[in-house]
């Protein structure tokens, strides 16, 4: 039998943005706060990041949004805080998708294997002209990672047991989401194909998808495969948080 993995949510900053770009064709005109979210995963043999925050408010707040983060918010000094780990003791990095608020400190972490769909890397190197400012190629180029460090996947894959990805395109082109065994079900951690819970349990689709069809589809996969979730930005979470997250509504397909 499969052992359940820990897991702990770690806060890495605010944003605050137009809500309907939350939420298609709902809340115009309304601002939201919302939490950057990493996760770690652990057991007695791996210790594992699902994405690395920002790298710094600056840049964010110039080419995007207002930014705000405390001092003890970079995915470096989470890890020391909340589970007493440095960076060469994380083995595994796994990037739902490469926009900058999801591998903004992968040049932190020498000792991991850096696992990303391929689709994603490869759009990354050459963005959509209208997604360019959601990419920033030194977090995730050879300034940041060795390309040998990268594991390139192609759809569904156990990385080890009782943890996989599978795939959930449509806010970008190679998103994908992770599934993980724990004690209260299948968690999965879904990057930006659900920015909120609602996304899921409203079949809401995010306003910025590259492709809306996709989108939907990737909301149904994970409304089948998962019974709690981690969104990537959802506000009704806290820093350190190990279980009571978010249940996944499975009665609307």
């Amino acid at each position: 039998m499969i052992n359940a993995w820990n897991v702990k949510l770690l806060k890495m900053g605010e944003l605050t943005v137009e809500y309907s770009t939350l939420m298609y064709r709902q809340h115009f005109g309304e601002k939201i706060t919302i939490p950057m979210w990493a996760t770690a995963i652990w057991n007695d043999e791996h210790k594992i990041l699902v994405d690395t925050g920002i790298d710094e408010c600056e840049w964010i707040r110039e080419a995007l949004s207002p930014c705000e983060r405390e001092d003890d918010q970079d995915i470096v000094s989470a890890i020391k805080k909340h589970l007493g780990w440095n960076p060469e003791d994380v083995d595994t990095i796994i990037n739902t998708h490469l926009h900058h608020d999801h591998c903004g400190e992968n040049r932190s972490f020498h000792n991991a294997r850096f696992y990303v769909q391929e689709d994603e890397y490869r759009a990354a190197m050459n963005p959509y002209a209208h997604t360019k400012n959601l990419y920033k190629k030194e977090l995730y180029d050879e300034r940041a990672v060795d390309y040998f460090d990268w594991v390139f996947l192609h759809g569904e894959e156990e990385i080890y047991p009782g943890l996989k990805v599978f795939p959930t395109p449509g806010h970008s082109a190679g998103q994908q989401s992770v599934l993980v065994k724990t004690e209260e079900g299948k968690l999965a951690i879904l990057g930006d194909v659900a920015n909120l819970s609602a996304n899921v349990n409203e079949n809401v689709p995010v306003t910025f998808a590259l492709s809306l069809v996709d989108e939907m589809e990737s909301l149904k996969r994970v409304r089948e495969m998962a019974d709690v979730m981690i969104p990537g930005h959802e506000p009704d979470m806290y820093d350190g948080q190990t279980s009571g997250f978010p249940k996944v509504r499975k009665d609307l397909d």
